[in-house]
């Protein structure tokens, strides 16, 4: 069953409540990267043209748990918000109506009922007198959070313009089939928050490319020395099955020829060697340059591409060679489907100046984004179709 899309008569002279994700990075207490904020303005332009009468905004932004914590009061969110809406928008430290017609309330997690999607919490945000609920916040759809689910299950709930968009633009990948043309860059530093998500497209793409400390702990599987660096010995027999699952199904998982090491990230000092000349002390913070020609000689023959994490320590400014290189290649590429995600991701557009506009999109999930792509129901997505 299909989600309801949002129109116009759904939100007339109606009292909306409107999840949307406002976790967006600070500095100094002001909104470093905005791109979350953005992306929500399309639906909530809709409610204000379409003549809801009430809109009340509901987000999280870090992790307070639970705890009252002013340096993650959405009160510091509010003037990118307005700025970005061209809207006057009322500030709310609880969850009751104010007067003005948008309303931004305080950071639902500092409450513990919201992770509990505990039905007294629901109750006190239903003192907002919504009629309507509308998720437009895909990046905490894996979440069962109160805010999430549980007002879902008293309003009639439909999800917002980003929302159908993220689902519009991923849907295509959960294809057990093989994808002609595909390939799908996965970095990061842990396997087992991306293990379902390699195993499905070991399955269907046609090329897998591996960076970050993800791809030291597939080298020591393949019996590679990685000296000191960051691995996951428990996750070797995992690495080892995504291998010989990928080489069942016609698909190449391209890893490191050569890396960049240090003795720290944040060393000025770096070393770039082959993998036979990995020491026992080295650690490996980035893919080398015959690695980077590789990596783009494959993505310069793909259709479609997906990627997911960065490539080496590319906020440190020895180890930002992978990421930077391979993110200005996937950019470059007009007439190939061009998809990327992860906060970390869209930290390194703005680090090295690429345009979002230079891909087909740009995910704002990072874990709701790779549970999608793995087949999972996401109950904010799942209780939409209620």
């Amino acid at each position: 069953m299909q989600t309801q899309k949002l129109t116009a008569e759904k939100v007339k002279d109606k009292v909306v409540a409107i999840r949307v994700d406002f976790n967006v990075p600070l500095k100094n207490g002001k909104v470093s990267e905005n791109t979350r904020i953005v992306e929500s303005i399309p639906t909530l332009k809709f409610l204000i043209e379409h003549g809801a009468k009430r809109i009340h905004i509901l987000s999280h932004l870090g992790r307070p748990k639970g705890i009252n914590d002013p340096q993650l009061s959405l009160a510091l969110v509010l003037p990118e918000l307005e700025k970005q809406l061209g809207e006057t928008v009322e500030f709310r430290g609880d969850f009751t109506p104010g007067k003005s017609m948008i309303q931004l309330h305080e950071n639902v997690r500092f409450y513990d009922g919201e992770k509990k999607n505990d039905p007294a919490f629901i109750q006190q945000l239903l003192k907002l007198e919504a009629e309507v609920f509308i998720n437009d916040g895909f990046a905490v759809s894996h979440r069962g959070h109160a805010s999430v689910i549980g007002l879902a299950s008293y309003l009639p709930a439909y999800p917002g313009f980003l929302l159908q968009k993220e689902i519009d633009h991923l849907s295509p990948f959960l294809s057990e089939k093989k994808i002609k043309g595909l390939t799908v860059v996965v970095g990061g530093a842990k396997i087992e928050t991306k293990v379902k998500v390699l195993e499905h497209f070991s399955k269907t793409a046609d090329n897998i490319l591996v960076g970050g400390a993800l791809a030291n702990t597939f080298l020591a599987a393949q019996g590679h020395n990685v000296g000191a660096s960051f691995y996951e010995d428990d996750q070797m027999e995992v690495a080892k099955r995504i291998l010989k699952t990928a080489d069942a199904n016609g698909t190449t998982i391209h890893l490191p020829v050569d890396v960049t090491s240090g003795e720290a990230m944040d060393s000025e000092n770096t070393l770039t060697v082959t993998l036979n000349e990995v020491s026992d002390d080295m650690r490996l913070f980035d893919i080398g340059p015959k690695t980077i020609k590789n990596y783009q000689a494959v993505l310069n023959q793909s259709q479609i591409i997906i990627w997911n994490g960065p490539l080496g320590c590319f906020e440190y400014p020895a180890f930002e060679a992978g990421t930077k290189n391979i993110l200005k290649t996937i950019a470059a590429l007009k007439s190939s489907q061009t998809i990327l995600g992860g906060g970390d991701t869209l930290d390194a557009l703005k680090k090295f100046g690429v345009s979002k506009a230079a891909f087909t999109h740009v995910s704002t999930g990072g874990g709701a984004m790779l549970e999608f792509l793995e087949g999972k129901e996401l109950p904010g997505i799942e209780v939409l179709k209620s």
